[in-house]
C-alpha cells in the first residue's frame, strides 16, 4: 500500500532533494504553507537560504512537467504533489493557533488524514512539532503517524580502534621493525588505531595497507604529552603528514582534550615551526558551526569577523592560555600577549558558512563543536580541503544544540559513518572515563 507522507519545511532547509529522492515510490505532500516558508527563507545567507533556493529550483522542474496540484511523478514513480486544500481551524485544539506555520502544517495533516484511505506520516525534525501533532491527531481521533526523516539518520559505534591479544613475539616485531603483518583472519579499517596485548606486553598501532605501523608517543607544542593510551592515538592522527592521513574526527564528552590536543598539534606545525623557520600549514583556521549572517545573537554584534566570533571561540582562548600557563608562565599579562600574538600571526577565525566556495591549500582547520553542524555543512567544509590541508572535525554527538539535529542526524556522525572506511581519515572516540579535567569534572560527567 503506498503511504502518503507530509513534509514539513524543516525537511526541505535540510534535504531539499528528499520530495524526489527519499520516499521511494509513494506519495510526497507539501503543503501551501511550506511554499510561503521556503518563500521567506529563499533569501538568506548560507546553508538555510541555499538550500531554499534548490528546494524551489527542484519544485519548479516539476512544474514544468506537470500539475503539482494533482501531482506529478518523480524518478522512484512516487508522486509530489502541492496541498492547498482549507485549512480547518476545528481540527485542531482550541488553544492552537492558525497564525503559527507548524499548526497549519499539522491542520493540513489532520484533514488529509481525515479524508484519506492510505496511511499518513507527517516527517519532520521539529521534536516538540512531532509532539503536537500526536496530541491533535488524538485530540481528532484519526490515524496520523509522526517520524523525523530517518534517511538522514546515521548509528555508529565505530570508536577508530580495537584491541587484540597476539603472541609476544609479535609486538617484539612490531617494535623492531616498526611495522608488521596483520594477523590472519583479522581485519581492520584504514588507519584503525589497533592495541596489541600479550600479557603484560602491549604495542600500539595504525592500521594502514594491510600492515600494523607502530604509533609512538610525541610531545606536541609547549612539550604536551598523552595522558592515556587514546589521547596517544590522537595525537598520531593530528601529527600524520596532511598526505597521509588528510581528515581527523575526534569524538567524546566534554574534558576529554579533544580541542586542545587539536590546538597543540596546530600550534606545533604553524606557530612553533614558523618560529624555527619551517613550518607544514600556512595558517591555522579555526571555527564552530554558528552562522554569523543568521543568529542575532551574533550577526547584530559590533565588530568585525573575529571581535563578532570571540564569544563562541571563547574555549580556544582558554586552551591556549591552559597551554601556555602548563609551560612554566606565571605572568598572565605575558600569557594573554603571546595568545595575541598567536591569533595575530597564524590563526583565522572565520564562520563556517563562509567557508563555502573557498579553496583551503596548506591549511590546518579546527571545526570545534560540528556535531552542531549539519550534513550538507561538514560536506562543504570537508571538500574544501586543497594540498597540504588537515581538517580537524571535533565535538560530542550526546551534546546537540541545533534544534533540528540530535544525536544521529548530524554532521558529525555522517561524517564518521561515511568516512570510517576511507584511507584518508582516522578517527578517535573517547569516553567518559577518559576525561582528563579535575577529580569533580570528571566524576560530573560520569555521573550528571
Amino acid at each position: 500500500m503506498q503511504k502518503i507522507y507530509v513534509l514539513d519545511t524543516n525537511i526541505l532547509l535540510a534535504e531539499p532533494s528528499s520530495m524526489v529522492e527519499g520516499f521511494d515510490d509513494n506519495i510526497v505532500i507539501i503543503t501551501d504553507t511550506t511554499l510561503q516558508e521556503l518563500d521567506a527563507k529563499k533569501s538568506s545567507h548560507g546553508e538555510t537560504g541555499a538550500n531554499a533556493r534548490e528546494a524551489c529550483r527542484i519544485l519548479d522542474d516539476l512544474r514544468a512537467r506537470g500539475d503539482l496540484v494533482a501531482g506529478v511523478k518523480n524518478e522512484n514513480n512516487g508522486l509530489l504533489r502541492i496541498y492547498t486544500n482549507e485549512i480547518r481551524k476545528e481540527s485542531l485544539p482550541y488553544d492552537f493557533s492558525l497564525d503559527k506555520a507548524d499548526n497549519r502544517i499539522i491542520a493540513a495533516c489532520i484533514s488529509i488524514a481525515a479524508d484519506s484511505n492510505e496511511p499518513v506520516i507527517l516527517v519532520t525534525n521539529d521534536s516538540l512539532m512531532r509532539v503536537a501533532a500526536t496530541v491533535c491527531a488524538k485530540y481528532r481521533d484519526v490515524e496520523l503517524d509522526v517520524q523525523s526523516y530517518k534517511n538522514t539518520e546515521v548509528e555508529t559505534a565505530y570508536t577508530g580502534y580495537s584491541e587484540i591479544e597476539v603472541d609476544g613475539d609479535l609486538i617484539n616485531a612490531l617494535y623492531k621493525d616498526k611495522k608488521v603483518a596483520i594477523p590472519e583472519g583479522i581485519r581492520f579499517y584504514e588507519n584503525e588505531f589497533v592495541t596489541l596485548r600479550s600479557g603484560s606486553q602491549s604495542g600500539l598501532s595504525i592500521a594502514r595497507n594491510g600492515m600494523l605501523s607502530l604509533v609512538k608517543e610525541q610531545a606536541l607544542y609547549g612539550g604536551i604529552r598523552p595522558m592515556n593510551q587514546l589521547q596517544t592515538y590522537a595525537m598520531h592522527a593530528l601529527k600524520a603528514p596532511p598526505e597521509e592521513i588528510p581528515l581527523v574526527c575526534l569524538v567524546g564528552p566534554a574534558g576529554t582534550a579533544k580541542t586542545f590536543l587539536s590546538l597543540a598539534a596546530g600550534l606545533d606545525d604553524t606557530y612553533a615551526s614558523a618560529a624555527g623557520g619551517e613550518s607544514r600549514y600556512y595558517k591555522m583556521l579555526v571555527s564552530r558551526p554558528n552562522n554569523l549572517t543568521s543568529d542575532p545573537g551574533i550577526g547584530y554584534l559590533p565588530g568585525d569577523m573575529n571581535e563578532k566570533m570571540e564569544p563562541l571561540l571563547a574555549p580556544l582562548y582558554d586552551n591556549l592560555e591552559s597551554m601556555l600557563l602548563d609551560k612554566g608562565n606565571t605572568d598572565r599579562r605575558h600569557v594573554q600577549r603571546q595568545v595575541d600574538d598567536i591569533f595575530e600571526s597564524v590563526i583565522e577565525i572565520t564562520a563556517l558558512s563562509y567557508i563555502r566556495g573557498r579553496t583551503l591549500r596548506n591549511t590546518y582547520v579546527i571545526v570545534d563543536e560540528s556535531q552542531n553542524s549539519t550534513r550538507q555543512l561538514v560536506r562543504d567544509i570537508v571538500s574544501r580541503a586543497g594540498d597540504g590541508t588537515k581538517i580537524v572535525l571535533c565535538g560530542d554527538p550526546d551534546q546537540v544544540d541545533a534544534p533540528n539535529l540530535d544525536s544521529k542526524n548530524n554532521g558529525l556522525v555522517y561524517a564518521i559513518s561515511r568516512m570510517k572506511a576511507s584511507p584518508l581519515c582516522a578517527i578517535v572516540r573517547f569516553d567518559a572515563s577518559k576525561s582528563v579535567r579535575s577529580p569533580l569534572a570528571k566524576d560530573a560527567i560520569q555521573r550528571m
